[in-house]
């Protein structure tokens, strides 16, 4: 509650500010681009003859640099040499291409080509954006060599008509040679450059037509998968060679072997990078290792122990699964057995991760979907006559329906209980996998053999994406519980309850993700996804208009979405960068300087948040140069104490006169802070109220803090004896008392005064120092202990006595008022 209220009041001066900030900055690049302000543009000016040498030097130094990054560029001019190689492969992939469209290839081959072409590209486009950007930085540099050069053309003039030394006009043509040489050299290097440029966005073009006709190809009716591509299996002759395919469009292993160590090659720099990363990933899960064998996980919930398990039993499997993953998402446009060396990379690595989880008599599941994975992967390798390939489909079927029945024949009508989801969730998958295999043979004898195949992939890959994201899962959730467990056993005090309840929520948020995913990634299997995101890219990129303003669903959803990601971030940085407990806890910072640093990120990232999000919306903010005014004006007459209490709120973060959990007491309130926001702080009494006090009044009112540096407080326990007591004795009794309490400080040590000579006691005070948070009750102990020792010793406690004088009253006013009560 606290955290939204303090988000409704933070988006309203933040919105403020940044309208204000944005609107000028805004307002300042529009002069600019209307010429009618150019104050960030350097003007070239004359030289003053005095400052010409220190200046040739300083522009010497910005020549050898401007050199130097030239000199820096040699990747562009190997990308340079080695494009008319690539080129030329091109080429010839498009003629084999060609051939390969022209010889009725299966589903399955028109993907694999369509995925190899984009590999093509995103290669492509990732080097058409390295020249662009060295085109784009030899511009930069072309501005500030051409401002040196009308400078200097300024300077000689100027030195000529203040009739300069020889020498001095000299060195100044000399160094204008040189700036133009080196202007020639920047604008050579850009024409080769833009020339290469257009070279490869020629053939990022060619391939996108390509692409394009593969698409065509493959959403054609010949494609369908209801479509009776061939004859019934019957009537398909063994012996007749088919023309439309040989041995040359095979896409043979070597070639692919030869492929993937191109890829491997023209990714070396990624290649480092993502093995950078992948260091990085290993630390993280051992340091996560270290945090169960450092604090005991005491959870008794099945599934939060399975989680402690995958990273205390398990670091090593974790770490490569995740790597290969990232290698999958990391490398894109991958050649096809390189991506199928990633998969079986990731059915190993997730044995170790699964198994234990799975129920003995999938033991074998393994070896069986990774099988018929390799089964499935080799029609991508190899071509065979159409009356051989649907007989290879034939078999491919029969195998796998034999296979799930051995595997499941005595798992189908089980009734134990020990049986895990993902075990139950294999049985009762078992159903579908028969009903598909019948499909694919039927199809295939019937002569459907687009149904065939994708049945077939369906079959082959759906135990492999299942078992992957299925160890995906149960990684993340590892590492998720993880974080949380060593972050609570961190603290001095653990709250075990809500611990808990975060892991087990954040559980079930990693469950839907996940889920998701898979749905996706299955989608992609059965080549929905592409039409379908096609599909609904269309739908929100529709424009609508309302009024003069132009939106579509896509950005009103990116908007929320931003919104709905910078407060997340936020909460995560508020629960990472805890005070005192969170990850800054290693550097040792001062109390309440954790705190700041997350307050700062928070502002921050919901600031840059709400300014994306309007970018993202589409508005132009300049266009609220008015409104950000207007809105300077409202918050300066009615928003005055907002603004104060926000302000105090800054200084209460950055001052620390407070912090979060010291006891204080301000406006006859006494409680201990629990949260200082940017409105207002909560104080927690100790009867259990919680008080918003806004923070003007903490700033502006007298403030007690009890624990600022130290949490050690005095008590005072007046008592009187009587005056047959021995003071001596008193005082020895009070001080041995209360240096026996287990409560009481040995330094300041406890001691007792003897404090005057009462009406009717003699009093004596006892002075202890305790921590604060036990004040009431060592002062209650003690008392008590007091108590009993005096009763020991004999010493009496005395109570005030008061002697009482009746004054004396005539008779007769007595009867009278008798009488008058009587009547």
């Amino acid at each position: 509650m606290h955290f939204n209220s303090t988000l409704k009041v933070l988006k309203t001066i933040l919105l403020t500010f940044v309208l204000i900030l944005f609107g000028f900055l805004f307002s300042n690049a529009q002069e600019i681009d209307n010429g009618v302000d150019s104050t960030l543009v350097a003007a070239p000016k004359a030289i003053p003859l005095a400052a010409i040498i220190q200046n040739i030097e300083k522009t010497n130094e910005d020549l050898n640099l401007v050199e130097r990054k030239l000199e820096a560029s040699k990747a562009v001019h190997k990308i340079d040499s080695l494009y008319p190689k690539f080129a030329t492969y091109i080429d010839k992939q498009q003629e084999q291409t060609e051939k390969v469209l022209k010889s009725n290839p299966n589903r399955q081959k028109i993907e694999n080509l369509y995925t190899k072409w984009n590999g093509h590209r995103i290669y492509l486009k990732g080097i058409e954006d390295d020249v662009n950007d060295f085109i784009s930085r030899n511009t930069r540099l072309l501005e500030t060599v051409d401002l040196h050069y009308k400078t200097w053309k300024l300077t000689l003039e100027n030195a000529k008509n203040e009739e300069a030394p020889t020498e001095i006009l000299n060195r100044i043509t000399d160094l204008i040679q040189d700036i133009k040489t080196l202007e020639d050299n920047i604008i050579k290097e850009n024409n080769t450059a833009l020339k290469l440029e257009s070279k490869i966005n020629f053939k990022i073009e060619l391939i996108n037509e390509i692409m394009e006709s593969i698409l065509t190809l493959k959403n054609s009716e010949v494609y369908n998968l209801f479509h009776l591509r061939h004859k019934p299996l019957w009537a398909v002759s063994f012996t007749k060679k088919e023309t439309n395919a040989s041995n040359s469009l095979s896409d043979t292993i070597s070639e692919s072997v030869k492929e993937s160590g191109s890829f491997i090659k023209t990714n070396k720099n990624s290649i480092y990078l993502y093995l950078t990363w992948v260091l990085f990933i290993a630390g993280i899960i051992y340091f996560l290792k270290r945090g169960f064998e450092k604090y005991k996980f005491e959870e008794t919930d099945k599934n939060l122990q399975i989680s402690k398990d995958v990273i205390l039993k398990h670091p090593t499997a974790s770490t490569v699964f995740l790597a290969l993953l990232i290698a999958f998402i990391y490398f894109t446009g991958t050649p096809k057995l390189f991506e199928n060396i990633l998969v079986l990379g990731l059915l190993i690595a997730s044995s170790y991760v699964v198994r234990p989880q799975i129920k003995t008599h999938f033991k074998n599941l393994y070896y069986v979907i990774t099988f018929f994975y390799v089964l499935d992967s080799i029609k991508t390798y190899l071509w065979f006559h159409s009356g051989y390939y649907r007989i290879y489909l034939l078999i491919e079927a029969i195998l796998i329906g034999v296979a799930v029945y051995l595997l499941f024949k005595k798992l189908l009508h089980t009734t134990d209980d020990t049986v895990n989801s993902f075990s139950n969730f294999l049985i009762k998958l078992a159903p579908s996998v028969y009903i598909l295999v019948f499909v694919a043979l039927s199809s295939n004898i019937l002569g459907y053999t687009n149904l065939t195949d994708i049945t077939l992939k369906i079959c082959t890959h759906i135990g492999v994406i299942t078992v992957i994201f299925y160890s995906l899962l149960l990684i993340i959730e590892g590492v998720s519980t993880s974080l949380i467990h060593r972050h609570f056993n961190a603290k001095a005090v653990i709250d075990y309850d809500k611990k808990l309840a975060l892991e087990i929520k954040l559980m079930k948020i990693i469950r839907i993700i996940v889920l998701c995913l898979w749905f996706l990634f299955f989608l992609n299997m059965i080549e929905i996804l592409r039409p379908l995101s096609d599909f609904l890219r269309d739908i929100l990129s529709e424009p609508y208009k309302l009024g003069s303003i132009t939106f579509t669903i896509g950005s009103i959803i990116s908007f929320i979405l931003i919104l709905a990601a910078s407060f997340l971030l936020t909460s995560l940085i508020s629960f990472v960068i805890d005070d005192g407990d969170g990850v800054l806890k290693a550097l040792r910072l001062p109390k309440g300087i954790p705190a700041a640093i997350s307050l700062v990120i928070r502002y921050l990232i919901v600031a840059f948040g709400f300014v994306f999000a309007l970018s993202a919306l589409g508005m132009d903010l300049s266009k609220f140069n008015l409104l950000a005014g207007a809105m300077g004006i409202g918050i300066g007459f009615g928003l005055q104490t907002i603004i104060s209490n926000f302000v105090s709120g800054l200084i209460l973060v950055f001052e620390r006169p407070i912090l979060q959990g010291d006891t204080v007491e301000v406006d006859n309130l006494l409680g201990t802070v629990h949260k200082i926001g940017v409105r207002s702080s909560k104080i927690r009494t100790f009867d259990g109220a919680e008080v918003i006090v806004p923070n003007y009044n903490l700033m502006s009112n007298n403030l007690i803090n009890w624990t600022l540096s130290d949490n050690i407080k005095r008590i005072d326990i007046h008592i009187g004896a009587t005056y047959d007591a021995d003071p001596n004795r008193v005082i020895e009794i009070l001080a041995k008392t209360g240096a026996e309490h287990k409560f009481v400080l040995k330094t300041p040590p406890a001691r007792a005064l003897f404090l005057e000579f009462g009406d009717n006691s003699l009093n004596f005070v006892l002075q202890c120092w305790v921590h604060y948070e036990v004040s009431l009750v060592t002062k209650s102990e003690i008392s008590v202990a007091v108590y009993n020792a005096f009763k020991e010793a004999g010493i009496e406690i005395p109570f005030p006595q008061r002697d009482i004088h009746i004054k004396s009253m005539p008779i007769n006013n007595m009867l009278d008022q008798d009488k008058s009560n009587t009547d």
